[in-house]
């Protein structure tokens, strides 16, 4: 199973947002609608996501849902790619739709999540993590976006609690630390956010996130002055 991670910027720190299970056997070929079935459109769109070719997944998985309407993760990839280019109303539909066709889809709910958390509806973006963690009580992603949410709602207790249980599921989530390190300065604790925010940097240098790696960095230094 692939991961398809889909990341945005919310506190300063790349924060990795909702992971989406794919099927995807290679690249598949072009090939006239009649001689494909839906589910190589769905391993060809979730290929072309990955990849962000946003507008050609979003093509491929008009098609999926034409060829078969009640497949629910085409419903949700497809909103996973709506948002990417911003068109948040349609993912949201997208999210909707997916989880009308299987109610227990976490991966519906926190990608929905994290679309009102883009809008600036934090009290339903919660809503949605709490049911992703409702229904999988293991979920990183939804104790990392919660954490996020309630940081963004200016909960920095909260959203430390939330981070601490995605670290104790992930202890590898980089920017885990580095947005507990930010919500501990908030609450006065240098020391503990420095340590965060090196930890974070470190992970990130690990993992290869030049780009993270550097801003951690940035963000050490101005916590230290």
């Amino acid at each position: 199973m692939n991961q398809i991670k889909r990341a945005i910027a919310i506190l300063g720190i790349t924060s990795v947002l909702s992971g989406i299970s794919t099927v995807v056997h290679g690249q598949a070929p072009q090939r006239p609608m009649k001689q494909m079935n839906f589910q190589e459109y769905y391993n060809q769109g979730a290929q072309k996501l990955e990849q962000g070719n946003f507008s050609g997944a979003i093509a491929d998985f008009n098609t999926v849902v034409q060829l078969n309407p009640r497949f629910y993760e085409g419903f949700c990839l497809r909103g996973l790619a709506k948002s990417q280019i911003r068109d948040f109303q349609a993912a949201i539909a997208d999210f909707n739709q997916a989880l009308q066709l299987n109610p227990q889809h976490t991966d519906a709910y926190n990608s929905r999540g994290t679309v009102y958390a883009e809008l600036g509806n934090l009290q339903s973006a919660i809503a949605d993590f709490n049911q992703t963690l409702r229904i999988d009580p293991q979920s990183v992603d939804a104790y990392y976006n919660r954490g996020l949410a309630y940081f963004k709602q200016r909960n920095p207790q909260a959203a430390i609690k939330d981070f601490n249980q995605a670290i104790s599921i992930n202890p590898n989530l980089a920017d885990a630390y580095g947005n507990r390190g930010l919500a501990q300065y908030t609450l006065g604790d240098k020391t503990k956010a420095i340590a965060d925010l090196k930890q974070a940097a470190r992970l990130f240098l690990q993992q290869g996130n030049t780009q993270s790696y550097q801003q951690t960095q940035t963000l050490i230094q101005q916590v230290q002055q």
